[in-house]
Order: structure tokens, then C-alpha cells, then sequence
């Protein structure tokens, strides 16, 4: 990650009032809190005051990029000084006196470090998750390995993905599935190619399927550390078909007279009024077997449900990578992570191989998902 990249990632324009406000915020509140921290290690209130004002120009000049590794880091920063302030008026209450260690700003600075420390580690940590689904439609039982949310080489050591092929392979997977956003406007052409030679070098019995993400396919403009994308669309279908991966994009294939999968495009970038209907990729035989829909985002369960698909696998969210991101969606009844039932239908929702944007993870891990239906 450069240093402008530090700064900049992800700058979304429809959040810069939000931005500027919760910068707002935690500037006044830096201001007067470093007042306190300062004075007790004795700088002078004139150099006190200097640095007090470029830090609280810092934080609100950050805060219009709400998205940037900066920015996050500030928060995270204020709020545990916020919750180190609660505690030490509390002890002040009880005690009669502040505490030194709250006083001198050791504690927020430790537990800042460690939080920081370990959404690195999870960012860095791969866990390979198990679901298991039991049905009456198929007549014998199948491994489905799911991959999402790659975001090859640009926050995540693309050796990771090397370092698991083999792990990945030893399943034995009957189907594997890539859920989108394998590569991002951040990726360059050659890692991109590097990213599914690597995918291309899994084993299954059935083949492996690709559906698009967000981050796959979108326009030159959305690129905002390039200038353009480092490749075209062309030469990323080309990459993915070259490696023996099949792409599904608003159409259906039938496994062993016993499966039907559904790739839906992506409803990213307002394309959702394009996407054909689950019901119309439908063939009636099809009622009869075990329908799984594979779409990059968690999107139209009550609707697949009704029309009668038994599974909807998604990405997308990253859990939340960063706290409280998932927590938020889980509060608002959103498909976040995990097992989700809706009527007859279930969904499984990953949280991703890697995330997007920051360079750490602290909400629910990185992951590969592996589904056996029994």
C-alpha cells in the first residue's frame, strides 16, 4: 500500500457530509482531550495549541474520506480513548482520584496497538468453514468448495492463495465455485492472470464455475488509483476461459441429472434491472432437482425461495470486515454471514478470502467455505 493510497482509498463522494461531521466530532473531542494529555507531560501551552489545531486539521481532513485506512484507524483510536475515558471517571468516582495510567495515555495507546495487531493477523489468517445440507433431491451426495471476494494482490499476500491450493484440493471438491470480485479495479493484468492460473490449478469432479462480483467487471472511471483499468473485460473472460473455468452469467447448468446451478449476473453498478429472473433460467423439469443459486451479493431470497431453489450461495459483505460494519447489517435483518433460512430455501452467506480497501480485519474471518449435501 503507497502512502497516497494510505489516504485516499475509496473515496465516495455521497459521504463526504457524513464524513466531515463524525470528523468534526472527533476533532473537538481531540482538541480538548490532548489539552489534558499534553499539560500533563508538561509542553508548553503555546506548542500545546499549535499541535492540538494540526491534529484536529488532520483528523477533519481525513474525515472526508471516510473510507481510507487513515480515517479508520482515527476512529478506531477515538473510540478506544472514549471507552478509556468512561473508565477512568468511573475510577475517579470510586477512587476519588484519576488514574495515572489514563492520565499519562499508555492504556489507549496498548490497546490501540493490540487491535490494530490483530485485524492485521485477520486479514492474514484463513479459515476454511463447513456447511452441511441435508436433501431428498439428489441421489448421491456432493462437496461444493466456494470462493469469494479474492481481491487478488492488492491488500491481502497473494502467496495466501498459493499456500491453500493444496489444502483446497485434498476436499476433493465435486464442484467448485468462484463468487466474484476474484480480481478488482486494484489488480493488475498480470496478477489478475496469476490469480485464476492459480484457480485453474483446483481439481474437481464437476468443473469450476465463476460468477461476477462488483469488483470484476465495472467501468474505467471506477478506478481510482490507475486512472484506468489495467485490463479489459475481453481480456478478463479470455484469462478466466483459458484455465478451464466456466463462466455463468444469468444462465444455468445441470450436474449429473441431480443438480442445477443458476449464475446470476452481478447487480452491481445498477445493472439489477438487467438481470433475468431466477424463474425465467428455469426449465420445469428442473423443480424436481436441487436448485442452488450462486449470486456474488445476497440479494432476492424471498423470490428464489418462492419459485422453489433450495440454496443461494453469496459474498459480498466480507462479514463486515471492519467492526461494527457486520454488526450494523445484521441490526438492519440483512444477510451478513453465515446460515440464513428463508422458508424452504437456505442461503449461505461467506465472508470472503480476503476483504477490500483496508488492510485489516477484525469482523469474522477470512475464509473458504466448503458445503456438503448430503
Amino acid at each position: 500500500m503507497s502512502f497516497i493510497h494510505f489516504f485516499t482509498l475509496g473515496f465516495r463522494p455521497n459521504y463526504l457530509i457524513e464524513g466531515l461531521l463524525i470528523g468534526i466530532v472527533i476533532a473537538i473531542y481531540a482538541f480538548f482531550r490532548l489539552s489534558r494529555l499534553f499539560s500533563y507531560y508538561k509542553i508548553s501551552e503555546k506548542i500545546s495549541l499549535i499541535l492540538r489545531i494540526v491534529i484536529a486539521i488532520f483528523i477533519i481532513v481525513c474525515s472526508c474520506n471516510v473510507q481510507s485506512t487513515a480515517t479508520i484507524l482515527i476512529a478506531y483510536l477515538f473510540g478506544v480513548s472514549i471507552v478509556v475515558d468512561i473508565f477512568g471517571v468511573i475510577y475517579k468516582l470510586i477512587s476519588g482520584k484519576w488514574s495515572r495510567i489514563h492520565q499519562n495515555g499508555i492504556l489507549v495507546v496498548v490497546l490501540f496497538i493490540l487491535i490494530v495487531a490483530f485485524s492485521v493477523y485477520g486479514l492474514n489468517d484463513i479459515q476454511q468453514t463447513d456447511y452441511n445440507i441435508t436433501t431428498d433431491k439428489t441421489n448421491e451426495s456432493y462437496t461444493i468448495l466456494y470462493i469469494s471476494d479474492l481481491h487478488y494482490d492488492t491488500i491481502q499476500n497473494p502467496s495466501l492463495l498459493k499456500e491453500n491450493i493444496a489444502k483446497m484440493n485434498s476436499i476433493h471438491p465435486d464442484i467448485i465455485v468462484l463468487g466474484g470480485d476474484i480480481a478488482d479495479e486494484g489488480t493488475s493484468k498480470l496478477s489478475m492472470e496469476e490469480a485464476f492460473k492459480e484457480l485453474g490449478m483446483l481439481n474437481s469432479t464437476y468443473g469450476t464455475y465463476f460468477v461476477y462480483g462488483n469488483h470484476d467487471e465495472q467501468p474505467n472511471e471506477c478506478d481510482y488509483r490507475n486512472g484506468t483499468k489495467p485490463y479489459t473485460n475481453d481480456e478478463l473472460i479470455e484469462t478466466i476461459l483459458d484455465n478451464g473455468i466456466v463462466i455463468l452469467e444469468d444462465s444455468r447448468v445441470k450436474i449429473n441429472n441431480d443438480l442445477v446451478l443458476i449464475g446470476r449476473d452481478d447487480a452491481g453498478h445498477g445493472n439489477t434491472n438487467k438481470r433475468v429472473d431466477v424463474k425465467d433460467l428455469l426449465k420445469e423439469s428442473d423443480l424436481s432437482n436441487y436448485i442452488i443459486v450462486l449470486d456474488h451479493q445476497p440479494l432476492d431470497e424471498v423470490n428464489n425461495s418462492k419459485i422453489g431453489c433450495d440454496l443461494q450461495i453469496a459474498g459480498h459483505t466480507h462479514g463486515g470486515q471492519i467492526f461494527p460494519y457486520g454488526l450494523v447489517t445484521e441490526i438492519q435483518g440483512k444477510p451478513n454471514y453465515g446460515l440464513y433460512n428463508f422458508g424452504e430455501m437456505k442461503e449461505i452467506v461467506s465472508s470472503g478470502f480476503c476483504g477490500w480497501g483496508v488492510p485489516i480485519r477484525n469482523e469474522n474471518p477470512c475464509e473458504y467455505v466448503v458445503i456438503h449435501i448430503n
